[in-house]
């Protein structure tokens, strides 16, 4: 264990959100009984009314007693590179639905040491992750430049959305090949019912919101930040080094959305096949992360690893 300060979290909230997450991933956790001795473990729920950990019972009635009598047991482990350290002088036998589980208090402290602050794994590209950008929208303040520019910019998310919406209807069609005759019914009349919704009008407040809104696919995403594709020079203008961009959306699918700001760090060409085609990589980083935000973030990295077999965790 790296001695760092900063890697301590003495927040109540945060521990409690971080240990959520091993919890909810089942994440094995190695408690040192003092000298060779070590059992492996994880925390079955967290008892939030009581303050406490549950955690599972051993299968060795020898190891059990050790850990109830050692005075100070430290536990270990590393959660998608981070390293988890805590420990415990108040370990008690208890019965948790039924079956021995060990107790002990939430601790009042947790070194939570990310070394894998600058590492950022790559998105797929199925059902790929995205980032909404909103647009001020322009006053009577605003320079003729940013006006001609934003008007560029909303012209270009009409023609993203009509493609968008068109590569959805192509796929759609191809679903409803596949259907029976029944089903093909139904999904007519689900169409039409939403036509009608939308000749009346019911979604223009929506439809006007999202034209304000630049909407990127992520190249690839991490704890600091992450970076994302441009492929229209309309968009460029807004998207300048160390331009900061706050109240934005990040989306990965899978999980909740969430707000995120961020300030840009690299904007690099990317070589196309095309030629004379526009293309950029932006990379961010980002700005106070939230915990919860966080903790989203590094379980969808998660999925991404688990998913491609980088990583092979038991839930």
């Amino acid at each position: 264990m790296i001695d760092d300060d900063s890697a301590m979290l003495h927040n109540r909230a945060m521990i409690i959100n971080n240990l959520s997450m091993l919890a909810k991933q089942k994440c094995m956790i190695s408690a040192s009984l003092g000298g060779k001795e070590t059992v492996l473990t994880f925390i079955v729920a967290i008892d939030y009314k009581e303050g406490t950990l549950i955690l599972d019972y051993s299968s060795s009635d020898y190891l059990n007693k050790k850990m109830l009598s050692t005075p100070n047991v430290k536990f270990n482990t590393s959660f998608i590179g981070i390293e988890v350290a805590f420990t415990s002088d108040r370990i008690t036998l208890i019965k948790y639905e039924g079956e021995p589980a060990f107790s002990m208090p939430i601790p009042s402290s947790l070194y939570w040491y990310n070394r894998r602050e600058y590492y950022r794994v790559k998105t797929p590209m199925t059902n790929p992750s995205a980032c909404e950008i909103p647009l001020a929208t322009p006053t009577e303040f605003s320079t003729k430049e940013y006006v001609a520019a934003y008007q560029n910019a909303i012209e270009a998310i009409k023609l993203q959305r009509i493609a968008n919406i068109q590569k959805e209807l192509v796929s759609k069609q191809e679903e409803y090949n596949k259907l029976s005759i029944e089903n093909k019914i139904k999904a007519k009349l689900e169409q039409q019912k939403l036509e009608a919704e939308r000749q009346a009008g019911l979604n223009v407040a929506e439809e006007a919101r999202s034209l304000n809104l630049i909407d990127l696919d992520l190249h690839d995403i991490g704890l600091a930040g992450f970076s994302m594709t441009n492929y229209s020079k309309a968009f460029s203008f807004f998207l300048t080094l160390h331009s900061i961009h706050e109240n934005c959306t990040l989306i990965m699918p899978g999980h909740d959305d969430v707000s995120v700001s961020f300030e840009i760090m690299t904007i690099s060409k990317i070589q196309t096949r095309k030629a004379g085609e526009f293309a950029e990589l932006v990379g961010v980083k980002f700005i106070e992360l939230k915990p919860f935000i966080e903790s989203t973030i590094l379980l969808y990295i998660q999925d991404i690893e688990r998913q491609s077999g980088i990583l092979n965790i038991k839930i």
